[in-house]
């Protein structure tokens, strides 16, 4: 474990904004695969959003494990302890809800037969078993878990946009890897 630097690591820093960016690319291709009504359009985006979703899971894993060996910067100084348990609350659940939207996604297909390939590479092995209640459980519960992820994302940003332009104390540029 390293001591705690003033501003996040370089790191620290791409993987939070490949996460976004895969969230976000996945959430939209997911929505695509849902409301289009051309069957090509939906297995391509369906295709690409299991992909995205698995190298999502694998990056969580990758992120815990530098998280756990490269601790946050501290608190800025005059942070009110709540917030600041607000904003580990937020930042674990939003690791919960990563690990488990690929989770969910996987067990969803998987317990139905469904094949999961990979960007196109190879197929994820089926580990559980085929069941169309434990399929449709999975995927309601892999949708609600959506639903949490985009309101976690809004505080999220809306947290950090709050102390950007209203508190203006050079938090948000700690992970933008800005000088204050």
């Amino acid at each position: 474990m390293q001591p705690p630097a003033e501003k996040f690591g370089r790191v620290t820093i791409i993987v939070h904004w490949v996460t976004a960016i895969s969230v976000l690319v996945s959430a939209i291709i997911g929505l695509v695969s849902v409301y289009t009504n051309d069957t090509e359009t939906t297995r391509l985006a369906t295709a690409v959003h299991q992909s995205i979703g698995i190298a999502l899971f694998v990056l969580v894993l990758f992120r815990t494990a530098w998280r756990l060996t490269h601790p946050l910067p501290p608190p800025l100084p005059g942070t009110p302890p709540m917030q600041n348990f607000a904003a580990n609350a937020v930042h674990a659940l939003l690791y919960v809800i990563l690990f488990a939207l690929p989770i969910t996604g996987y067990t969803g297909l998987a317990a139905r037969g469904r094949d999961i390939t990979i960007f196109g590479l190879f197929d994820l092995p089926h580990i559980v078993p085929l069941s169309r209640t434990l399929s449709v459980n999975a995927q309601n519960l892999h949708m609600y878990l959506q639903y949490a992820l985009y309101a976690l994302v809004l505080v999220h940003a809306g947290a950090a946009l709050y102390h950007h332009y209203i508190i203006k104390d050079g938090l948000m540029r700690r992970m933008w890897g800005l000088r204050a």
